[in-house]
């Protein structure tokens, strides 16, 4: 419904059904208004009348429509200007308010009927010229929130009319609107409104788009291995995202504005309108831009909408919208840079962006909408220059210099079925990163294909690509050699059994230089680091040969050796630093969930997390950790890694490092720990706050049977003997006691309480 449709309705019309018979005052004029309001539908209640020099006032007057009841319209005062003959020839409303209630469906049938009703010639026009001044609305029943207007000025003269206000704010659906001194010149040809002009002060478009997601819900400490490897449909659920109406309904929308444009808009003629700004809200997060014009064009056969960023319109970034007056496609297009951040209204602080002035972008590409709106597509290039950020998802300090160049070719069902990625390439300084693939999917089923890479670079480049603030441990390291990685995975969900995930790299990375901070020779003396302490507490400990509770690898037990690597890294001995095959399985298995389940970390990768990072979860800790794991690898053995590592490591609360998890948990020593005890401290690595003693001491049934299909997988590797498994089936491991003989019916089948991970499981990644 229009907004002139209204205020005609609530002032034009009704204003001349109150005093086109005036005839005398007070009772009389009230008689003849109603009597004329009533030939059109409508109730007037009009609280006082006075004369005036050619005009008649009549105040506190209160429209109603039994017709429309969700309108309704109160007036502080008409003014009624009379010709020498006492016939009507200019009505003035002055303040009031026009309310209205309900769905815009339900008041546009509403206004239907009423309209249907009227006779003929009784909808105004003539020579009347009406004005309305100070007028405000308020409509509720749109969406949560009413919408409202302030400081409506209407005005119809002869084929002219004119609608302003002084505040619009309009809120629907996550958006919000407000125009500050908007302005609508409406003219007739052939017939027909037409716009001539719109103007503005300023307008403002909010777009909220609510919360931000929330991280995944981690399974408690309790939850056993079947439920930390359920799918989550919430992850990716095909059913919620298929719409097979989507992309038609988007097109039909269009088709709409295309049409009312078409009708309002004659061809040849153009609307220019400036001060526009958008804000984009995501949880306590904003994202300005703004001023901008926008310029809309009536061509043959089509409408050109173009926005871009004032002052430097001509070489600042241009978006133009093409849309058909009829079939045909819909493109949308991208022109221009590089321009600031700054020049394009996004503020300092904004969705964490920090030192905008020096921020730019620039970028050309096309979307393109299907005639039948079924499909997008989607082409171009894009480069992102000196963005400075602070996010806590990517690094605990602000991350400068982040310069990136994005180039693609891609194509999107819109009902949800299908992403295609024909062409896709990233580069970070002088690395690029290819990617290509498709995603298929029903309500049922996925299909999934992914292949790229990094194509050969040179280490130091990669190390020289990464922005000031995202590896800062690594700051000043100096590496040579080159550096490729590639990547494919091929599966669908009705046939999980056939998927091929590949995972390879080869890596001549060599470090020249690094900081003293992460050099691994540091660890061959003592050294102190942060840990925290059983209450989770941050605290300092000393750790390194010759401090407390620290063990040489010579005097500890060989068992742990075994049980590290049956729990943790079966392969460690065999990669060098990252497992590909891990890799691999962990790919497959995240997949197939829908979801994160399982994580591919290696001793060395833990080792490097304990050693140097935080247990921030960023990007930055990530990065990092990687290529101090490959330091690690290059300058330490494989029983120097060990060692660190069980020295580090966490058992349990405060505990850290096997020495004195031997004293806490068996009353032993790490020399002489059994192949049970030492299978049960590695395999409680991955939830090390979690422990399995029962009330009397002795591990629990359903644990002390996974513990034992641990020994029979160190004895199918050969990691121990026939005799050494016969002995340690016979074991009880039992907490503070150093050694403990098995008792009779220990062998019965373990009950629902059974709560092992998968033999074959990885140290998740945290």
């Amino acid at each position: 419904m229009r907004r002139q449709a209204w205020l005609k309705l609530g002032g034009a019309a009704l204003l001349v059904a109150a005093a086109s018979g005036v005839a005398g005052f007070g009772p009389a004029v009230r008689a003849k208004a109603a009597e004329q309001a009533a030939r059109r539908g409508l109730t007037l209640d009009i609280g006082a009348v006075r004369p005036g020099m050619g005009r008649l006032w009549l105040r506190d007057v209160v429209v109603s429509v039994p017709e429309v009841p969700a309108l309704e319209v109160r007036l502080d005062s008409l003014e009624v200007h009379l010709t020498g003959g006492l016939t009507v020839r200019e009505v003035r409303a002055h303040g009031g308010v026009v309310r209205v209630r309900g769905s815009l469906d339900e008041v546009r049938a509403q206004l239907e009927r009423w309209r249907e009703k009227q006779p003929a010639g009784g909808k105004g026009g003539g020579a009347v010229a009406y004005a309305v001044d100070g007028l405000g609305l308020e409509w509720q029943g749109l969406s949560s929130d009413a919408q409202r207007a302030w400081g409506i000025r209407y005005s119809r003269r002869e084929d002219t009319e004119e609608l302003s206000a002084d505040l619009l704010r309009v809120a629907l659906d996550g958006v919000a609107l407000e125009v500050l001194g908007g302005r609508l010149v409406l003219g007739r040809r052939d017939g027909r409104r037409v716009i001539e002009r719109v103007t503005s002060e300023s307008v403002t478009a909010g777009l909220d788009l609510g919360e931000a997601a929330p991280e995944a819900a981690k399974p408690a400490d309790g939850a056993n291995a079947a439920d930390r490897a359920k799918p989550s449909r919430e992850h990716w659920d095909s059913a919620a995202l298929i719409d097979a109406e989507r992309g038609p309904r988007l097109r039909q929308a269009l088709a709409r504005l295309g049409a009312a444009v078409e009708g309002v808009l004659p061809e040849g003629a153009e609307l220019d309108l400036g001060g526009l700004r958008a804000r984009i809200v995501r949880g306590k997060e904003s994202l300005n831009i703004g001023p901008a014009r926008l310029r809309v064009v009536r061509a043959p056969g089509k409408v050109t909408t173009s926005l871009l960023p004032a002052p430097d319109a001509e070489r600042a970034l241009r978006l133009t919208l093409e849309l058909p007056l009829g079939e045909g496609p819909v493109t949308l297009g991208v022109d221009g840079g590089p321009i600031s951040l700054a020049a394009l209204g996004v503020q300092e602080g904004d969705f964490g962006l920090l030192e905008v002035s020096k921020g730019a972008v620039e970028a050309r590409g096309t979307a393109t909408l299907s005639a039948d709106g079924k499909e997008l597509g989607l082409s171009g290039n894009a480069k992102l220059s000196g963005l400075s950020a602070q996010k806590k998802w990517l690094a605990p300090q602000p991350v400068r210099g982040l310069a990136l160049g994005l180039r693609g070719k891609a194509s999107i069902r819109l009902d949800g079925t299908r992403l295609r990625i024909d062409e896709g390439e990233a580069e970070l300084g002088k690395v690029r990163i290819e990617l290509k693939g498709e995603l298929e999917q029903s309500r049922d089923w996925k299909k999934l294909y992914l292949e790229g890479g990094v194509p050969l670079a040179s280490c130091q480049a990669m190390l020289e690509a990464t922005p000031e603030g995202l590896m800062p441990l690594l700051s000043g390291t100096q590496m040579t050699g080159t550096f490729t990685l590639t990547g494919k995975i091929d599966g669908d969900t009705r046939s999980l059994d056939k998927m091929v995930t590949k995972w390879s790299s080869v890596n001549e990375c060599r470090f020249t230089s690094a900081p003293a901070e992460v050099a691994p020779s540091r660890f061959s003396r003592a050294w102190t680091r942060e840990v925290l302490d059983s209450t989770g507490r941050p605290v300092q400990t000393q750790s390194g040969p010759g401090t407390l509770g620290w063990v040489p690898k010579a005097s500890i037990s060989k068992h742990m050796d075994t049980a590290v690597l049956i729990c943790e890294d079966g392969a460690f001995f065999r990669h060098r630093g990252f497992d590909e095959e891990a890799i691999q399985n962990s790919i497959r298995e995240n997949v197939k969930a829908g979801r994160f389940v399982r994580g591919a970390s290696t001793i060395s990768m833990q080792l490097a997390k304990n050693l140097y990072l935080s247990r921030d979860k960023t990007l930055s800790r990530k990065l990092q950790e990687a290529v101090l794991t490959h330091l690690l690898e290059q300058q330490l053995s494989k029983d120097q890694i060990l060692e660190l590592y069980l020295n580090v490591i966490e058992f349990g609360p405060g505990i850290y490092g096997i020495g004195p998890a031997a004293a806490h948990y068996f009353n032993t020593s790490a020399s002489e720990l059994s192949l049970g005890q030492s299978l049960y401290l590695a395999s409680t690595l991955p939830n090390p706050k979690r422990q399995y003693f029962g009330a009397d001491g002795a591990v629990t049934p359903g644990w002390s049977d996974y513990l034992r299909k641990l020994m029979r997988i160190a004895a199918k590797i050969h990691r121990i003997s026939e005799s050494e498994l016969e002995e340690a089936l016979g074991e009880q491991v039992t907490f503070k006691r150093p050694h403990s003989p098995r008792v009779a019916g220990a062998d019965a089948p373990p009950g629902p309480e059974l709560e092992a991970p998968p033999l074959e499981s990885e140290h998740t990644i945290e």
